[in-house]
């Protein structure tokens, strides 16, 4: 298995290295970097294992930590001293796979390599997050989002969809739902935020759709911190078999953060000029943002339209192959939104249930939370 060490301590940093090595994980000094380094190096090596000392600098490795786990599926063991346990839970928060004494560092390390060589609580058990952005709008993407949370709550019992559309979140109308607590209550929490504030802050549709909504006033926008998303995220990989998040198309910090970290990001659009524009202009920006092509995926709803460009032209405009195609239904889609009752559910044998609910399984994996 192929480990790198990121420590700024040097003395603890030597002790971690040694106990790599005498233990058959080859980590040569090319491979030991500092806390500076540590995410630009990395995110192009793509390791399997991370070991990241806190030490000395605790605040600087946890934001070096959670840089990393926005981009890396690589288990991470973090090193530090079991005699702070605020320290140890924002660990686990930032996304450390395991947490070590550094005190107790001989044994706790092995029995952690051990964990990893098994197998054992790996993060590919956690769940995947999908991303649904529409870069127009009027394209659907909320509807997509709301029913493909609905699929996946139906194949694994539960699901958690989170609504990043600050300003104008359709989805708690869409779930008919109505939350007592927001997205604002959980980033306002943030400093105490733990499994039991978390689950506080998500209302339960029949369904098994769990929702995270945005903020009930335009105003309360403005607590939203990307930190706060980046726990929210954490946490809801480590309690639901799928996170769907609807996107805002504004790019700000805590949207392009959320993009990161997803394991595939749906680009939902329409197949007119103005959403072609937008969409070639939304695939750039997110390529040099550090999205590959390989994780986002084309998916033209409300097909069929009169007078729409034909597909093969937009394949060509875009230079990316459409992924799948909803076919146009106001009539069916209308009455399921105004009822507040996901079309899965609502219309099950209807055409656009039916290609929604493919669409989901195309992407669903195997996970069995």
């Amino acid at each position: 298995m192929q480990a790198y060490l990121v420590s700024d301590h040097e003395s603890l940093g030597a002790k971690v290295r040694q106990v790599l090595v005498r233990h058959g994980h080859d980590c040569p000094a090319a491979r030991v970097l500092s806390l500076d380094l540590a995410a630009a190096h990395l995110t192009m090596e793509r390791p399997d294992l991370i070991v990241i000392v806190l030490a000395p600098h605790p605040e600087r490795a946890l934001g070096v930590l959670a840089d990393l786990r926005s981009v890396l599926a690589a288990r991470i063991i973090a090193v530090g001293p079991a005699s702070d346990p605020k320290l140890i839970r924002r660990a686990y928060q930032m996304g450390a796979t395991d947490y070590i004494d550094e005190i107790d560092l001989d044994p706790e390390l092995v029995a952690a390599l051990g964990r990893a060589q098994s197998g054992e609580a790996a993060p590919a058990e956690s769940g995947r997050t999908i991303a649904v952005l529409g870069p127009s709008g009027g394209c659907g993407a909320s509807t997509l989002a709301a029913n493909i949370a609905t699929v996946f709550a139906k194949e694994h019992k539960r699901s958690l969809l989170i609504d990043l559309k600050l300003e104008a979140g359709d989805l708690a109308a869409l779930l008919d739902v109505r939350p007592t607590y927001t997205l604002a209550d959980l980033c306002q929490n943030v400093a105490r935020l733990d499994r039991a504030i978390f689950e506080r802050c998500l209302i339960q549709h029949e369904s098994g759709v769990h929702l995270l909504a945005p903020p009930r006033n335009i105003a309360d926008s403005r607590s939203i911190t990307p930190e706060g998303i980046r726990q929210a995220l954490a946490l809801g990989r480590n309690l639901f078999p799928y996170v769907v998040v609807d996107l805002d198309h504004s790019f700000r910090e805590e949207q392009l953060q959320t993009v990161r970290q997803c394991d595939l990001v749906l680009l939902v659009l329409r197949l007119d000029f103005t959403s072609l524009r937008n969409t070639q202009r939304t695939i750039d920006y997110l390529g040099q943002a550090g999205v590959s092509a390989e994780r986002m995926l084309l998916v033209v709803n409300r097909f069929g339209q009169p007078k729409e460009v034909p597909a093969a032209k937009a394949e060509e405009a875009l230079g990316v192959k459409i992924a799948h195609f909803v076919p146009d239904d106001p009539k069916t889609i209308n009455r399921a939104n105004n009822n507040g009752i996901p079309v899965v559910l609502e219309s099950p044998s209807a055409k656009v249930s039916r290609s929604v609910t493919q669409l989901a399984l195309s992407i669903n994996g195997k996970h069995k939370k």
